[in-house]
């Protein structure tokens, strides 16, 4: 046992001895990289080919124009710092740490930086030239928070409104490295903080704002200071100024290295005159003019951001960077910022859904009962009184209280279910004081939900311990029909569960890893654990033997909206050689629904395809109205992702494209005006 725990921390040492080595040699960038896997991407190139062109147009507009004139006032961007790795505990030192990175961007970009000094002396070998600076300004975010549009609570809940936008172990884009992209940080300039090897960072050449992208940061490169310990976000000299995320951001807003895209060589560069065209990567720190360019007239610009040089000796862009970074910033950055998130709180209130979906079935049911929370911020203490929209027809709304003036909960009920019309139900929960008013949205799963549980008969089944065994369990399912929710249970003795690599498969081939080497180091067993998506711990910050309730590694949502029938595999890994155990026990709890209501609009009116897709399709309508046509869609949960109306005609053609959600489950809901229909789409 010790024998495999030992070659584990060894391996970890070496890994981190090299990361850290990284820091003391030569400056690394994951850019030519990053982009090369984003440009793969069908959805993100075009984005990509999107922004360039925008971008391109403004910056050739500028060009043409004086160079001083960058447009109308400074465009202050929210940030937002992301730490997964960090410890609560360091809540204080963390935001202090991104305080100081955000004060670096601000001095870097606006050529106050207090080593620029040094260019007096460096500016005789560059002659004609100054430092360039841009008409931006960054902030740490510290209001109007992402909500989870699920509960209505901010994402990370240890993040309170008015306080700075940093988060501490929130898993920023499901940890997937690539994209960097979170939904919930859309409008924000995001920086992820996190160990990525021998990295110090990158970023995409070309970032959005609208996909929620980031820049990613090794531990030890980000902010200055002492950093916090207790995190292991150390600034680790010789990048210890926060200079790496002057290049990555440079990157995310279109700069490229001083020799070009593919180099480093002469035969490229990076389109501007005042950055002599270098031919090399330049490294540790030379002094000034003291390394000929690939015009021999000229010096390397070796004090450039953009370059390779350790942090303390790299301080100034050139002017023309400057007005191409005003450019894309204008152009591709603005448009997308969110807006008010610097400005200081104001007294409002939070309504919180405590309930994700609420089910009910007309001919069993008479009513279908939500929980909320209200919350106040900074001392709110006016009146809010709730009411809602969106019920079934012939049903009632209810609420206990009706009107709250502290915190607390409350309660929605819908009465009069019996006999209401099947279907998707979104209900606005709406409160109104005097001076707010603030909304949320449910859902209400009026489909006769049927929750049944699978036990495997094919256990217990042994867990050899000699080789690195792997076993399966199946469960074979026969009703079929639509999955609403699936969760999974088991039980297996194992004398060191952290070797244990642990998923579930459905039957339309979807994997889910539902847990991966967790547990410490000879820990023993998974005792009644559940894995359930909308569990509130994940699996990876539980303890063995992990009884009750966890979020999975992987997300089971992927499976919602699947057929239940077929066979459901359960496979379990064991990594190491030493370790013995059984399969116990393996369960499925799998909720289904009956197909919704009869559409008003017959087979031969309507239809949508292709569904599965991959978040475009086309809606086909033969309609007798002369009204606009209507088409929302919403997510599982309720949230509206997209809405727009269109002229009719006798027969309707729309492409609707969703831009890259999530793949899952989605309704779509038709109308124009005498009648409407709701269809559940599924996005791969």
């Amino acid at each position: 046992m010790k024998k495999n725990f030992t070659f584990k921390s060894i391996f970890a040492v070496i890994m981190l001895v090299c990361a850290m080595s990284s820091y003391s040699q030569n400056r690394t960038c994951g850019m030519d990289e990053y982009m090369e896997e984003m440009l793969k991407d069908p959805v993100l190139a075009k984005e990509y080919k999107e922004n360039q062109k925008k971008f391109k147009a403004e910056l050739t507009r500028r060009q043409n124009g004086d160079l001083s004139k960058r447009g109308v006032g400074t465009i202050v961007i929210p940030v937002a710092v992301h730490f997964p790795s960090g410890n609560e505990a360091d809540r204080a030192c963390l935001v202090a740490l991104a305080q100081s990175q955000v004060d670096v961007l601000n001095a870097d970009y606006s050529a106050t930086n207090a080593d620029i000094s040094q260019w007096a002396s460096a500016s005789a070998f560059y002659p004609g030239l100054q430092p360039g600076s841009a008409n931006i300004q960054f902030c740490l975010a510290i209001s109007n928070h992402p909500v989870d549009g699920n509960t209505g609570m901010i994402v990370d809940p240890e993040l309170l409104e008015g306080e700075p936008a940093v988060t501490i172990g929130y898993n920023f884009a499901n940890g997937s490295g690539f994209p960097e992209q979170d939904s919930n940080w859309i409008g924000y300039m995001n920086f992820v903080v996190k160990n990525i090897g021998g990295l110090l960072g990158y970023s995409p050449g070309g970032g959005s704002l609208a996909n929620g992208g980031a820049v990613v940061m090794n531990l030890g490169a980000f902010g200055t200071g002492s950093g916090c310990f207790g995190s292991g976000i150390v600034p680790q000299a010789p990048f210890n100024l926060g200079r790496t995320v002057t290049h990555e951001l440079g990157h995310f807003y279109s700069l490229n290295h001083p020799w070009g895209p593919g180099g480093p060589s002469c035969a490229t560069d990076d389109g501007f005159t005042d950055t002599p065209n270098t031919g090399q990567e330049t490294y540790n720190c030379p002094s000034a003019g003291s390394l000929t360019a690939c015009v021999p007239t000229e010096n390397i610009l070796s004090m450039n951001y953009m370059d390779y040089v350790n942090d303390a000796c790299m301080y100034m862009f050139t002017p023309q960077q400057m007005v191409a970074v005003d450019a894309y910033v204008a152009s591709v950055i603005a448009p997308a910022i969110k807006p008010g998130v610097c400005d200081p709180v104001e007294p409002t209130f939070i309504i919180a859904a405590n309930d994700s979906e609420v089910y009910s079935c007309p001919a069993t049911d008479t009513e279908a009962v939500f929980n909320f929370s209200y919350t106040t911020i900074q001392d709110f203490a006016e009146n809010t009184t709730f009411s809602a929209t969106g019920e079934p027809a012939g049903t009632t709304v209810t609420f206990n209280p009706t009107s709250r003036s502290d915190d607390g909960d409350f309660t929605m009920t819908i009465n009069n279910l019996s006999g209401s019309a099947l279907g998707d139900y979104v209900i606005t929960v709406t409160g109104t004081s005097n001076t707010v008013t603030k909304s949320i949205d449910v859902l209400l799963s009026n489909n006769c939900v049927e929750c049944n549980t699978y036990t495997a008969t094919d256990t217990p089944i042994a867990i050899s311990a000699s080789g690195t065994p792997t076993i399966t369990s199946t469960i074979t399912v026969v009703p079929d029909a639509p999955i609403l929710d699936v969760n999974v249970t088991i039980d297996i003795t194992h004398t060191w569960v952290n070797d244990l690599d642990i998923t579930l498969t459905s039957p339309n081939g979807t994997v889910v890893e539902l847990t991966s080497d967790n547990g410490a180091a000879g820990a023993d067993d998974y005792t009644n654990t559940v894995f359930d998506q909308e569990a509130a711990t994940p699996i990876t910050s539980g303890t063995a033997p992990f009884t009750g309730s966890f979020i999975p590694e992987g997300d089971l949502s992927l499976i919602y909206g699947e057929m239940s029938a077929g066979d459901w595999v359960l496979t379990v890994f064991d990594d190491a050689n030493q370790d013995g155990g059984s399969l116990i026990n393996f369960e499925l709890e799998i909720c289904t629904e009956q197909e919704l209501s009869v559409s008003d609009f017959s087979s031969d009116e309507f239809s949508i395809f292709p569904n599965p897709n991959k978040g475009e399709f086309t809606i086909l309508l033969n309609s007798s109205s002369t009204e606009d046509i209507n088409i929302d869609v919403f997510d599982i949960r309720g949230r509206q992702i997209f809405s727009n109306s269109y002229v009719n005609t006798s027969e309707f053609r729309e492409v609707v494209n969703l831009n890259s959600v999530q793949s899952g489950m989605y309704l779509v809901t038709v109308s124009d005006g005498l009648k409407k229909t709701t269809r559940k789409i599924i996005v791969e």
